[in-house]
């Protein structure tokens, strides 16, 4: 026998054979090994870390070789954005004749966009491609969960821009510390 993948297909007579003999066993073990595959995939696909990660590997130009924090930023932003167009084209096909419910895919992008730009506010986990290896690891990742722990990562977190209080305090603070001199 050797190393032969047994199949469905090569095992002979499978309507008629006992329970315990050695073609159940290797009918279980082609299920199992069809299960775990299956598992496998299911688990790549299911990964939106990566799928995170693939997006902001290609949005990043290729030629150049880190990028600063400012176009860090401006890709997350890209990224907040990415899904709009579809939401604005299902709201359009909603409001065509008479008002209908959301669908699910509607309610599926708007839901993401919020927990995405809630995520962004608190620090949202990104690989650190203002560093050059990880950015060349980032291009020659495949996709693989195992392997992205390889790289490191960076919190990036939504600029805060300040309110015109704000200004006006720190402006007053100025004006009272020129005054003590």
């Amino acid at each position: 026998m050797g190393n032969r993948k047994i199949t469905l297909k090569t095992i002979k007579n499978r309507e008629a054979i006992h329970p315990y003999s050695r073609k159940a066993q290797q009918i279980s073990r082609v299920y199992q090994r069809k299960e775990k595959l299956q598992k496998k995939e299911n688990q790549k696909a299911n990964n939106p870390m990566g799928e995170r990660w693939i997006w902001f590997r290609y949005a990043f130009e290729e030629d150049k070789v880190v990028a600063t924090k400012p176009e860090m930023h401006e890709l997350v932003e890209a990224y907040l954005v990415r899904h709009e167009d579809e939401i604005e084209e299902l709201e359009q096909d909603r409001h065509r004749g008479h008002k209908k419910p959301k669908g699910p895919r509607q309610d599926h992008l708007e839901a993401l966009r919020i927990s995405e730009q809630s995520e962004y506010i608190s620090g949202m986990e990104l690989p650190d491609m203002t560093n050059g290896k990880t950015l060349k690891l980032l291009r020659e990742w495949d996709g693989d969960k195992n392997s992205m722990p390889r790289m490191t990562t960076i919190r990036l977190q939504k600029p805060t821009e300040p309110t015109e209080k704000t200004i006006d305090t720190k402006n007053q603070k100025i004006g009272e510390m020129m005054d003590l001199k």
